[in-house]
């Protein structure tokens, strides 16, 4: 079975709260589709015929608020990374965790197992720099790629319709000057699901829910969440479910509670979204649990 996993950056399951939670106060037509109603909160299990809600648990049982290295090297290998390196890591992976990476990465895992893998987002000129110049500074999804041997999607890919934009409309390529095209939310939607259909396991990520979370933008949070929201509609309606399944998660919380700057210990989402009764759903607790559940789905 294929998968599409949407990784949403300091994405939690905060408090049924308008007027801390953007994603209470966001109008998101296609997730209250999915789980009957605008139930996009708490810690609570909700199965629907269209997907099932599974709250996961990223404090990977080390004391502390949840971070970003620990949370995505966790999220991308299996290897409980928070317990590897005894604290939770923001930012970038350490040496310790792009070990764990180079070992663990589930691209390289499956590329090793003959599937096709692929990591939809393009990058920047300056990027493709940077590792011709050594640099290791990456984020951990970056470092998963690069592990497996995989070509990253630069910005002719992304002109091209076959990669998609960390911002998911390119309004960040084009303030700076890229001769990048203005799409909608629907239209990278489709862009995404075209790649989907020709690769067994993809990797989208967004993070501009967790740089907004953190300065506390309520008006601009909200709006990122009903960009993700059509993006996932999008997505829905230029992709058959029949053997494919979507996988929606995050390493950490943050957006979901603006009365903090920080991350929150909120669950994450793990929001499963196709015929979920076919895999092993019931498995998952916890983030360190999702690339083993990835895995085994693939396998199917």
């Amino acid at each position: 079975m294929k998968v599409l996993k949407i990784f949403v950056d300091g994405f939690g399951l905060g408090k049924n709260d308008l007027e801390i939670n953007p994603i209470i106060a966001a109008r998101t037509p296609c997730f209250d589709a999915l789980l009957g109603g605008h139930k996009l909160w708490g810690n609570q299990l909700i199965k629907t015929s269209k997907a099932v809600l599974v709250p996961l648990d990223p404090l990977l049982g080390v004391p502390g608020v949840p971070q970003s290295a620990t949370g995505q090297t966790t999220l991308w290998t299996g290897v409980n990374a928070a317990q590897a390196a005894g604290r939770h890591v923001n930012a970038y992976p350490t040496p310790l965790l792009r070990e764990v990476i180079e070992d663990y990465s589930i691209f390289k895992t499956l590329t090793e197992d003959g599937y096709s893998v692929t990591f939809a987002n393009a990058f920047r000129p300056s990027f493709f720099e940077a590792l011709a110049e050594g640099q290791r500074d990456f984020s951990a999804s970056t470092l998963v790629t690069l592990a497996a041997g995989l070509q990253a999607r630069n910005l002719d890919d992304l002109y091209a319709g076959r990669a998609v934009y960390q911002d998911i409309t390119n309004d960040i390529l084009i303030e700076p000057g890229f001769d990048a095209p203005p799409y909608t939310p629907a239209q990278a939607g489709r862009h995404l699901a075209e790649l989907v259909g020709e690769h067994d396991f993809t990797l989208f990520e967004f993070f501009q829910s967790d740089v907004a979370g953190h300065k506390q933008d309520m008006p601009r949070c909200v709006g990122l969440v009903e960009r993700i929201d059509e993006f996932l509609g999008s997505v829905l309606e230029n992709l058959s479910l029949a053997d494919t399944l979507i996988l929606l998660t995050s390493d950490h919380g943050n957006l979901e509670d603006l009365s903090v700057s920080g991350h929150t210990q909120n669950p994450v989402p793990g929001l499963i979204i196709g015929d979920y009764e076919r895999v092993p759903y019931l498995g998952l607790r916890g983030i360190e649990d999702v690339a083993s559940f990835i895995l085994d789905v693939v396998a199917m």
